[in-house]
């Protein structure tokens, strides 16, 4: 009987803890969000401003916004959080080195006559030796290269690989053009819209320069 009692007592503080820990990282998800909302507005408020704001889910918001220049039209970014209500999510995306992210998408006045999608990858050497032997690692720095299906090269791409070379100051994750909608797309970190992020500023005129290269270009 006692060891029951236990139980029943260990299940309910269990279950107390798992309804706190969810609130409060609610809660914490929350005003980080609202964070987030400023540094959107920080980062834009020269080209436009934030009409718009809902929450798909307690990670997941949107906001919209309405910019100056004619380029972007029906602008939508997606602000995705660590899942820190839900502990055993948030610890795998932790332990995968996972980053928080916000996703730029808008329709241009000139849809792209082309599908691109371009992910950022990166690999690192080892940074200790292993079996006591010392190894001697020698870089060699590869520049920009395109892998392409067609017969005929075209010269306006080179338009589109600098505008994608200029997005590594704010180390875009993915960058997708399609010819639906939306026409433009754009995955970077969340910590580069941060106020001591210096690609705060530059974040604008990353977005406006691959959306030119994107219109411009004819694969």
């Amino acid at each position: 009987m006692v060891f029951h009692v236990l139980a029943i007592e260990i299940g309910a503080a269990g279950v107390l803890l798992a309804v706190a820990w969810y609130l409060w990282f609610l809660w914490g998800n929350r005003n980080r969000g609202r964070a987030v909302l400023g540094w959107i507005e920080r980062a834009f408020a020269q080209h436009g401003q934030v009409t718009g704001l809902r929450w798909d889910n307690p990670a997941c918001f949107r906001a919209q916004l309405r910019l100056a220049p004619a380029i972007f039209q029906n602008v939508l970014l997606t602000v995705q959080l660590f899942p820190r209500q839900w502990p055993l999510s948030w610890l795998l995306r932790r332990a995968r080195r996972e980053k928080e992210t916000i996703t730029f998408q808008a329709d241009l006045d000139s849809a792209p006559c082309f599908d691109l999608e371009v992910h950022n990858h990166r690999w690192y050497g080892p940074k200790r030796p292993r079996s006591g032997k010392l190894r001697l690692w020698k870089m060699q720095p590869a520049k920009p290269f395109v892998l392409t299906t067609r017969n005929e090269w075209q010269r306006e791409v080179t338009t589109m690989m600098n505008a994608l070379v200029a997005s590594r100051e704010c180390d875009c994750s993915s960058v997708c053009i399609r010819r639906s909608s939306p026409h433009f797309s754009v995955t970077v970190p969340l910590e580069t819209l941060a106020p001591e992020a210096r690609s705060q500023a530059a974040i604008f005129d990353v977005l406006r320069e691959l959306a030119i290269g994107a219109s411009t270009a004819r694969f």
